[in-house]
């Protein structure tokens, strides 16, 4: 409920896919997605708290192969997302944020930092995790 009151957008939609789909990894979901959705272009969105520890998620290089990746700067989190393994090992694939507006169109890997507002606000929390 309070994912679909922030995400009042007609292009955005609010889902219980991995519930009801059972999955417990992000890149079974991205691939679940992927293979329903054949010319959709998507795009991850995180935070950089999650760039961090991105490296500790499972299968973390076949996700950043399989979408484009946006991370949005997070309270206290740059400069630890700026030195994670995986800005370091994907360095040569990040775009300026100022050619965020390319990352649907682009064949991953391809990932931005968009620095700007910041919100403390736990995405985890939204979910209702």
């Amino acid at each position: 409920e309070m994912s679909l009151a922030l995400a009042r957008h007609p292009r955005i939609d609010v889902t219980a896919f991995e519930a009801r789909h059972a999955v417990r990894y992000t890149a079974d979901t991205i691939e679940i997605v992927l293979a329903r959705n054949p010319g959709v272009r998507f795009v991850w969105v995180m935070g950089a708290d999650s760039l961090a520890g991105f490296h500790r998620w499972q299968r973390w290089r076949e996700i950043a192969m399989s979408v484009p990746i946006a991370v949005f700067d997070r309270p206290g989190a740059s400069m630890a997302a700026m030195n994670a393994p995986m800005a370091r090992t994907f360095e040569r694939f990040r775009l300026d944020e100022s050619d965020a507006k390319l990352l649907p169109f682009l064949s991953p890997p391809a990932w931005t930092f968009i620095h700007g507002p910041r919100s403390a606000q736990s995405s985890t929390r939204l979910r209702g995790g």
